[in-house]
């Protein structure tokens, strides 16, 4: 009975303290790691309810909790997204946007060549797309190796003339920062809409990090693919006018992606484990109808798996065709020409 009568307020600490210690020394964290008056805070605060408890006064021990928990979340709401930060190379510029009737110009759409994921020469192009030759959209997959459920899924638009732009949704780096999915529940990083070249954003998972990864063709009307592109352009412009913190649950790639979806389709996404672990969203996906195809899952995924046809592709101009497995459209001179 004892033991029962303790349960409850273990439960409560150990909560408590679960949240406590990683929102005072992760929130808003950078590269620069956590400063030592962080550890002191947390440290005094630790003792302060341990000696409570400790002397027999629980509900006191679990009172000063709530209240420190309370007012550490408060603390946690000044720490603000910023656009100026010591960004990492390959992030230090974001695509920009002007929309002229259907006519959109992106300006800093990156294109980097690379010899290995920390190895690459840097490119940024501007480029214009009418949205009256858009074709279809196509949705990527890339499941992170190791790690089960967990993935980073972008979107490409395929354009009249055999043209390509992709958007990935990600956390906006600061130099000699990395990635965890802790430190992405407080605040640590900024969202970032990166827009390029495939070449550029799908080879650098296929070829380098040598992760498996899908290109689904998406099933919408034309009507519908330009709504889901000109929403996703508006997006990228307003993080640039007010930026948002990633958040690994709530503000993610998958999460911005269904979002985006819902807005322009009748489509009703449900939340459940596919949208946490997005390594299963073409599950969700092709089960809801967006995934153009007309057999099972496991088919699906098999046919769209283009690591293979990608390193084959590896840096040629025409890698996006190569690796939705089409030849680039004869020209008018070589047509003469063939027998």
């Amino acid at each position: 009975m004892r033991f029962i009568s303790l349960a409850g307020p273990l439960v409560l600490l150990a909560l408590g303290m679960a949240w406590l210690v990683p929102a005072i020394l992760l929130t808003g964290g950078g590269p620069q790691g956590v400063p030592w008056w962080r550890h002191a805070v947390l440290l005094s605060l630790v003792l302060a309810v341990g000696l409570a408890w400790r002397l027999g006064s629980r509900g006191i021990a679990l009172g000063m909790l709530a209240v420190l928990c309370t007012a550490v979340f408060v603390w946690t709401r000044t720490v603000r997204p910023s656009l100026t930060r010591d960004w990492a190379p390959d992030l230090v510029r974001t695509a920009r946007a002007e929309v002229q009737g259907s006519r959109v110009t992106l300006h800093d759409l990156r294109d980097f060549r690379y010899r290995s994921t920390t190895d690459w020469d840097a490119s940024w192009y501007s480029a214009t797309y009418d949205t009256q030759d858009l074709v279809r959209a196509w949705f990527i997959v890339e499941p992170f190796s190791g790690f089960e459920g967990a993935a980073h899924t972008m979107v490409s638009f395929e354009f009249s003339g055999d043209r390509f732009v992709s958007f990935s949704v990600e956390i906006r780096r600061e130099r000699g920062e990395t990635y965890s999915v802790l430190g992405g529940l407080f605040r640590q990083y900024e969202l970032i809409y990166v827009v390029g070249d495939e070449r550029d954003l799908i080879q650098l998972r296929s070829n380098h990090r040598r992760d498996d990864v899908y290109l689904y063709p998406v099933r919408a009307s034309q009507e519908r693919t330009v709504a889901f592109f000109l929403d996703m352009v508006q997006r990228m412009r307003d993080l640039q006018a007010r930026p948002e913190f990633y958040n690994s649950f709530t503000n993610n790639c998958t999460t911005n992606l269904v979002r985006h979806l819902e807005k322009v389709s009748e489509t009703n996404v449900p939340y459940d484990h596919r949208t946490l672990l997005p390594a299963y969203s073409d599950s969700l996906a092709l089960a809801l109808g967006l995934i153009d195809s007309d057999v099972g899952l496991a088919e699906t995924r098999e046919r769209h798996r283009i690591n293979t046809l990608a390193l084959a592709a590896q840096d040629r101009d025409d890698f996006s065709l190569r690796i939705r497995g089409r030849a680039p459209a004869a020209t008018p001179a070589a047509a003469a020409s063939s027998p």
